[in-house]
């Protein structure tokens, strides 16, 4: 089944309108820079508008149409902003009933149709046109839609109602945890159908639907920007006026019980909603001030207990054997350590998720807490009121518990409580921001830690990263020449000449990145009796890692080149999220 992109490509090269080797060049472009393949055709001068957008037409089955040649009633003009129209490259052209005809010269682009939708509550005929025809009538009608000095446009008048008009709307399903008085009487008599909660709305379930794992809403000089980190990587979704941007952050707040009058201090909240009608989605809420606004950044957090599961992480059987090894052991102290955002707190509650039992008394300490696990019992750090993670330790531990999890070690007290809990016959999780398994163990020096209390508390260091994985819709497979392994420092990785490794060519898909998803590379240092010898002898970062690799012990650069000749992710993506390892 071919995608829309492989059927442009066949009708180029039917029509014979471009050559093979052009049409190559575009797409290594394309895929470079994330623009439509239609567009970098154009900039390359490949082909023309013209062919262009017959070339749309006949893909889509969509009529063209010359834009040139057609009277648009002003009264059409005014239903959509000139900056979205310039933003999106749209014309409206004609309104009947609750349909628009829009021209677009990118009917693909959802998020200029989400974004029109939103705004005027309509639905959308989109029609093809010329950029440049476009951009003409947009010119020239806009200019004669200008409002007297004084006097306000039917556009403007609509976004202050916006602003008046937040409130708690069913648009999702919000699940409320505790509104105060003041935001219901604040919003008490305020429309549910204002197009402001379409727009967030719009915005909250693509970045859902996207498995985005943030949402940055930022105000700039004379726009808003929308922003998802998908699979790590962030990307700009789209810009919109600024005058959006109080109502937007508004309408956040007031979903996230946070003060909607107060523009000066940071504020934190959550909401809770349910997309598709089953799936519950929570989100962590920050609110920052900037000197263009308030920025907004939504942490999405999927409620998914599925994935709190070890073997869906992608260890490798080792690596497997040796985490529940170490967490089913009756004391001691196991180590996650990473930058933020590698999947540490996922994998501490998984190795909780496998341990739990009715049997055991669990208790954890975070700050925040992220996901609700039912049966366990989860402290929120509040450092406002003495609520440390240190003082929260020293109660926890008058509470009898068996298994103990604290959200991070960020201080000497936090770890030396720690280290005494897994001293006196408690299994401790926690986690530490170092990038490597053996460099956990020389920060627990330098915080002030002997080297025998940490050979007698530390089970293991569990070291990781994420890594983005080849979308399975677009994989091709490629060969690497020796010279090349050696230069990259792979010759002891790879044996073969013939390897063969994998990527993604970019398809709709995968927004044209060639990932699809993320998986886990690891490296877990056990803390064998050879290890310990030079942890006693205060021996420097590079010995301690040597002995583990001789130990056992799987680097990360080895476990993710693993998954590059399985498949799973690319080489270039290895190499971008790993640092080799020294020479052995």
């Amino acid at each position: 089944m071919f995608s829309l992109k492989d059927r442009i490509k066949e009708i180029l090269l039917r029509d014979k309108l471009i050559k093979p080797e052009d049409l190559d060049r575009a797409v290594a472009e394309q895929k470079r820079t994330g623009e439509a393949l239609g567009k970098i055709l154009v900039q390359l001068k490949l082909i023309s508008e013209d062919d262009l957008t017959m070339l749309l037409s006949e893909s889509l089955g969509l009529p063209p149409i010359d834009i040139s040649r057609l009277k648009i009633d002003p009264s059409v003009v005014k239903i959509i902003p000139q900056a979205i129209a310039v933003k999106y490259q749209v014309m409206p052209i004609s309104k009947m009933g609750d349909q628009l005809t829009l021209a677009m010269s990118d009917p693909l682009n959802i998020f200029a149709i989400d974004s029109v939708v939103a705004l005027t509550g309509l639905r959308i005929t989109p029609i093809i046109g010329r950029v440049s025809d476009i951009m003409k009538a947009v010119q020239t009608y806009y200019a004669q839609v200008v409002p007297e000095p004084g006097q306000e446009t039917e556009t403007t008048e609509k976004f202050e109602e916006i602003m008046k008009d937040i409130k708690d709307a069913e648009e999702m399903e919000l699940i409320k945890e505790a509104a105060t008085e003041m935001d219901k009487s604040t919003i008490e008599n305020l429309s549910q159908e204002a197009p402001i909660i379409k727009l967030t709305d719009v915005i909250i379930k693509q970045a859902v639907l996207a498995k985005a794992s943030d949402v940055f809403i930022e105000p700039l000089e004379k726009s808003l920007r929308i922003r998802y980190r998908i699979d790590g990587i962030i990307r700009e979704i789209d810009q919109m006026s600024k005058v959006l941007h109080f109502p937007i952050v508004s309408r956040i707040k007031v979903i996230s019980t946070l003060d909607i009058s107060e523009h000066r201090l940071p504020q934190d909240g959550r909401f809770r909603t349910i997309i598709d009608g089953d799936k519950e989605v929570d989100f962590r809420v920050s609110v920052l001030p900037t000197i263009q606004g308030e920025k907004v950044v939504l942490r999405i957090l999927d409620k998914n207990a599925g994935m709190l599961d070890l073997v869906k992480l992608g260890y490798t059987k080792e690596d497997l054997a040796r985490i529940k090894e170490c967490s089913q052991r009756p004391h001691g102290m196991i180590l996650a350590c990473g930058p933020t955002g590698s999947g540490k707190t996922t994998t501490l509650y998984s190795i909780l998720k496998f341990v739990d039992s009715p049997g055991k008394n669990i208790v954890t300490v975070e700050d925040p807490v992220e996901y609700q696990l039912e049966g366990i019992n989860q402290v929120n750090v509040w450092p406002g009121v003495g609520l440390t993670f240190a003082a929260a330790l020293r109660s926890i531990l008058r509470q009898d518990p068996d298994i103990i999890l604290i959200g991070e070690i960020r201080d000497t007290e936090t770890l030396d409580i720690a280290v005494k809990a897994a001293l006196t016959g408690h299994l401790v999780l926690s986690s530490l921001h170092t990038t490597t398994a053996a460099g956990s163990i020389i920060r627990m020096m330098n915080m002030g830690t002997e080297p025998f209390l940490i050979c007698s508390s530390t089970i293991a260091v569990l070291a990781q990263r994420l890594i983005r994985k080849v979308c399975s819709h677009c994989k091709e497979e490629y060969k690497l020449t020796r010279e090349v392994m050696e230069k990259m420092n792979l010759g002891r990785l790879v044996q073969s000449a013939d390897t063969k490794f994998y990527r993604g060519k970019g398809c709709k898909t995968c927004f044209n990145t060639g990932y699809a998803g993320r998986l886990g590379i690891s490296e877990i240092l056990v803390l064998t009796p050879k290890v310990k010898e030079l942890i006693l002898a205060r021996a420097g970062e590079y010995k301690i890692k040597e002995a583990g690799r001789q130990e056992g012990m799987i680097t990360m650069r080895e476990d993710a080149v693993g998954k590059a000749l399985e498949g799973l992710t690319s080489l270039e993506e290895v190499l971008r999220v790993t640092a080799p390892d020294e020479k052995v």
